[in-house]
Order: structure tokens, then C-alpha cells, then sequence
């Protein structure tokens, strides 16, 4: 007997459960980071500045990341498992940054080389494991599919398969959080947060690091324990995957190397060429 399938005009293969389905317009960073930072401009709500390497070029613009990728349950899957929630712990104003607020009432248990790092177990009534499911979406999206954007075009397919295959089975919630998988959220510690957004950058093949910020926090990713072994060994003899620090962003590389490029190498565009 010939098996009969049934698929409808318009559907398509939701890329993590696999199932035929009518997808969703999926976008790579959430929607609603994007209207959180628009509202950190004046005028309020006016277009966020982006600034682009691969265009060499910065500009207003509204634009957003997006294609059918995912089904509606798998969208929905991601927002109720750890976007949302983490969205609403990240930077939204100078009076509100719910993560912070609970790191500052928390004491840090691990201590390195004179450093001190938080364990989940420190800051209680947080849900780490929503971090570490929304760590993990953002790292599978960019990496199992072409955006069509120049900035991530190195992330494209460069996940190997043990890595992309157990962070999609993690993503089902058929299997726990990869063990070899280790994440830092770094939590921006200066008194005037810097609110910047993003896109994921690193190199995964070489480096096997990645890494992307939401206003406020940055997320640092290692695949493997060769990838930061000091960190792997700590994580591992605590048994956990996820540690949480102060971290100031305007003192950081990435910012300073950021600045550097919005100085010198970028050529302002459109409205703000005119400025």
C-alpha cells in the first residue's frame, strides 16, 4: 500500500521539529530586544543606530532579521522556555535591570585568581535554565541557516553536528543541556549601562567561542572544554554550565574595539551622514 501525505499549500519544514507546517516569520535576535533598544534613543522610539563591518557602514534603521524558519509551536516554544523571561531580567532603562538588581543582593561563591563569579545556586528565585535554553536558541538559530546577512555569514552550517544536533535535541526538550557546552553571562557592571544589541560573532571552527549581547548582559559561549579550559574545569567539578559575573562594558575590548570602528572605519549613512 502507497503511504498517502497530506501537505497543504504554503507549508514548509519547520527546521527544529522537522513536522510540515505554515512557518513563521522567525527573527534571529527577538522582536522585543528590538523595541527595547529603539526606546533608548531620543527621540523616544525614534530608528536605533546600526553599524555594519561587512557594509563598513553605520545608519539609522528599523530593519530586522527574519525569515520562515521555525513552525508555531517551535516559536512559541522559544519564547515561553527562555526568551521571554530573559528579556524581562535584561537592561530596559537607567532604572531597570531586574538581572543586576539580583546579582547585587546575592554573595558569589566561586572565587578565581582573584575574581569572584556567581553559581546559579547564588542568586536565588532565578531560573538559569531559561538563560541557558535562551543561550542556546540564539547559538542554533544563526548557525543552522543562511540569514542573509554579511556580519554572520561565517556562522552559517559552521556548528558541528554533535554540537548542533544536541543543542536542537535540548531545544525539543527531549535531552538535557549539552555537558560540554559552557556558558558566561556577563553582567554590565558600570553605573550608566551601555544598552547595545548584537548580532552573534565569533568563530566556532577555530575558536569554537561565540558570542552576543542584549542590552546589559553579554552571553559568551564555549563549545568543548579545550575552548576555555580554566572555565570547563570549573564548571565541571561544580557540575554546572552556566556562571554569571560583573563585567564593565565600557572597559571591555569589545566596546573599545567597537568605538574604534564606529571612529575610523565606518562611514556614516542616510540621516546620519547629515548629522
Amino acid at each position: 500500500m502507497v503511504k498517502e501525505v497530506t501537505q497543504y499549500i504554503g507549508e514548509e519544514k519547520c527546521e527544529l521539529c522537522k513536522k510540515t507546517a505554515i512557518l513563521k516569520n522567525s527573527h534571529l535576535m527577538p522582536k522585543s530586544l528590538y523595541k527595547i533598544i529603539t526606546r533608548t534613543f531620543s527621540p523616544y522610539d525614534s530608528a536605533p543606530v546600526w553599524a555594519s563591518n561587512s557594509q563598513k557602514s553605520i545608519y539609522f534603521s528599523n530593519a530586522q532579521i527574519t525569515k520562515k524558519l521555525l513552525c508555531g509551536i517551535c516559536e512559541d516554544r522559544f519564547n515561553k522556555h527562555g526568551e521571554k523571561y530573559v528579556i524581562e531580567k535584561c537592561l530596559k532603562n537607567e532604572y531597570t535591570f531586574e538581572l543586576k538588581k539580583m546579582l547585587d543582593s546575592s554573595i558569589p561563591s566561586i572565587h578565581v585568581n582573584g575574581s569572584s563569579y556567581f553559581s546559579p545556586n547564588d542568586i536565588h528565585k532565578l531560573n538559569s535554565e531559561k538563560f541557558m535554553y535562551f543561550v542556546a536558541s540564539i547559538v542554533w538559530r544563526v548557525a543552522t541557516t543562511n540569514w542573509s546577512n554579511d556580519d554572520i555569514a561565517n556562522l552559517n552550517g559552521s556548528l558541528p553536528d554533535e554540537y548542533n544536533e544536541s543543542l536542537r535535541n535540548y531545544l525539543l526538550k527531549k535531552t538535557e543541556f549539552p555537558k560540554n557546552i559552557y556558558i558566561t553571562v556577563c553582567i554590565d557592571s558600570d553605573t550608566d549601562p551601555v544598552p547595545i544589541m548584537s548580532l552573534p560573532s565569533g568563530d566556532i571552527i577555530n575558536n569554537m567561542h561565540v558570542s552576543f549581547f542584549i542590552p546589559g548582559i553579554k552571553f559568551n559561549i564555549f563549545f568543548g572544554e579545550k575552548a576555555d579550559q580554566t572555565l570547563s574545569a570549573i564548571l565541571n567539578k561544580l557540575d554546572i554550565n552556566l556562571i554569571y559575573m560583573y563585567r564593565s562594558f565600557r572597559s571591555s575590548y569589545e566596546y573599545k574595539q567597537m568605538k574604534n570602528l564606529l571612529g575610523s572605519e565606518l562611514t556614516p549613512k542616510g540621516k546620519l551622514a547629515k548629522q
